[in-house]
């Protein structure tokens, strides 16, 4: 998939970045091999450079594509698997943990002493 979305970017890349412009069905296929030439395999390539954030497709109607080229497409490394070891699965400091609870009681007090005032005033004066 990565070397169709690489050809596909590199047609929607030629007609220039930003605008969008008019793509016919026929011609974005043409990118594709010869035994992947079919419309699922365009859509399916369309939707990964739109999730990457290379292209934004505005429409596709019938054979018609609205695409605006936004980058070029750059293979994705994958990923480095962070191994689990002691460090990591200490998780947040105890100091941290305390400021955060600290934080959240003072905004859950400060709140309820607000709404407490306000049921007050409006008892008072209703």
């Amino acid at each position: 998939m990565e070397e169709i979305c690489n050809n596909l970017s590199a047609v929607l890349c030629q007609a220039g970045l930003g605008g969008y412009k008019i793509f016919y069905e026929e011609e974005l296929c043409d990118c594709l091999p010869d035994s992947m030439r079919n419309r699922e395999t365009l859509e399916a390539a369309l939707k990964n450079l739109s999730e990457c954030g290379c292209i934004d497709v505005k429409y596709a109607r019938g054979s018609t594509f609205c695409i605006a080229s936004l980058k070029k497409y750059e293979a994705q490394a994958p990923e480095k698997q962070v191994a689990e070891t002691p460090a990591n699965l200490d998780g947040p400091k105890p100091a941290v943990k305390l400021k955060t609870y600290l934080t959240v009681s003072l905004c859950a007090f400060l709140g309820g002493a607000a709404g407490g005032a306000v049921a007050a005033v409006l008892g008072a004066v209703l």
